[in-house]
């Protein structure tokens, strides 16, 4: 399964089920924001609570960086002087059907908000939207999150040529990651 959203919080339950597909040797991939690109600093919080678990569970987990052009819409003069932001919301599911919709992974979506997506199984699609997928995880265009063999987290990319490793939230100053961690002491996380 092949996923991006822009908000990725899984709940307890998804979390396990992340699990139990990687024990069955299911590949589970996404690419979300990182802080660094993410506009909502509530949802990062709720995400970075649950990223350790994700890996340990198996996730293969991408972060977009800030500075990619892959997302960064073009119809606008004013848009390149934002920065990058995931905002797809779409899975591939064995590269035989597809999800796309304004559904984001995270309590939020799934609890409060009113939301719509399409499934459809058409394999030409699903090809289509993993060739597309692909581009958002390059190495260029994002941070590889995994743990490193003592269990801390890194984030890793590549910079003019350069593989570059971040044991920190990378490209995101100490006010950011500052107000980011208060945010996840917050008993908000059936809000974000």
């Amino acid at each position: 399964m092949l996923a991006e959203a822009p908000y990725f919080v899984l709940p307890a339950g998804a979390q396990a089920t992340v699990k139990a597909l990687h024990e069955r040797e299911v590949r589970v991939r996404v690419l979300t924001n990182s802080l660094a690109s993410n506009n909502q600093l509530a949802a990062h919080s709720g995400y970075a609570k649950t990223r350790r678990r994700l890996l340990e569970n198996g996730l293969e987990l991408y972060e977009l960086r800030p500075d990619t052009d892959a997302f960064r819409p073009g119809w606008s003069l004013r848009s390149g002087l934002s920065r990058a932001a995931l905002h797809t919301k779409a899975m591939v599911f064995d590269r035989k059907a597809v999800f796309i919709g304004s559904f984001n992974l995270d309590p939020r979506s799934e609890l409060i908000n009113t939301e719509a997506g399409l499934y459809i199984e058409s394999p030409e699609l699903a090809e289509r939207l993993t060739a597309y997928m692909a581009t958002g995880v390059a190495p260029v265009n994002s941070y590889r999150v995994f743990l490193d063999p003592n269990g801390g987290i890194v984030w890793e990319t590549v910079r003019d040529g350069k593989i570059v490793s971040y044991r920190d939230e990378p490209e995101a100053g100490f006010r950011r990651r500052f107000v980011a961690d208060l945010v996840k002491l917050l008993p908000i996380d059936s809000q974000v």
